[in-house]
């Protein structure tokens, strides 16, 4: 996927298609529903420590508080998704938007890096002998890149402080697509992925 084609993203399988509330995008109580409860370098380093033939050296050790930290970035990133949507386009602050979708893509790139560097490398050191469990993890991850370059250019596109016409239209239906992309994503790592982070 080239990294502008963020129309290539789908909504979740059963999520609603319209419950909008005053004028906001259907994933925007949705996502809120969803948080009510509960890097290259390092991945060189990693190839590196693995022989031709024998197991990987364990260069990243178990962290008990990683998921919960992972968890909460998830939490902060939501709350500033959704001001991008109540405190800069629905009121037309186009200033305010292109400060938070800054704030949002830094978070969302060192949210990333920690995935990347301490839970990714880790489950697939520990994982190295189970062949399937470790294809659905690298499947994962790639899907993330995919989102991640999506992402990234949403919030280049939109961080201007004057906006034309044509951004103003194609915003809402823009923003529609990276929450859904980034609903399900969370979903599926805080239910399924993150049980896969256990002590070797």
């Amino acid at each position: 996927m080239e990294a502008g084609e963020t129309g290539h993203f789908h909504a979740a399988h059963g999520a609603p298609r319209h419950s909008h509330q005053q004028g906001q995008p259907f994933m925007f109580n949705f996502i809120s529903d969803l948080f009510r409860g509960d890097s290259d370098a390092n991945d060189e380093r990693y190839a590196r420590s693995t022989v031709a033939g024998g197991k990987p050296n364990r260069t990243i050790s178990y962290d008990p508080t990683l998921v919960n930290a992972l968890k909460k970035d998830h939490h902060a990133l939501v709350d500033i998704f959704q001001r991008i949507w109540s405190e800069g386009y629905e009121r037309q602050d186009f200033r305010k938007l292109s400060g938070l979708l800054t704030e949002f893509k830094s978070g969302f790139q060192a949210h990333l890096i920690k995935e990347n560097v301490r839970f990714y490398v880790y489950l697939e050191q520990t994982l190295a002998d189970d062949a399937h469990t470790l294809q659905i993890v690298k499947d994962f991850r790639s899907d993330m890149n995919e989102i991640a370059n999506a992402v990234v250019q949403f919030c280049k596109r939109y961080s201007h402080e004057a906006y034309t016409a044509e951004m103003i239209r194609d915003f809402k239906r823009d923003y529609q697509k990276i929450g859904e992309a980034l609903t399900r994503r969370v979903t599926l790592e805080e239910q399924e992925l993150y049980t896969l982070y256990q002590p070797a």
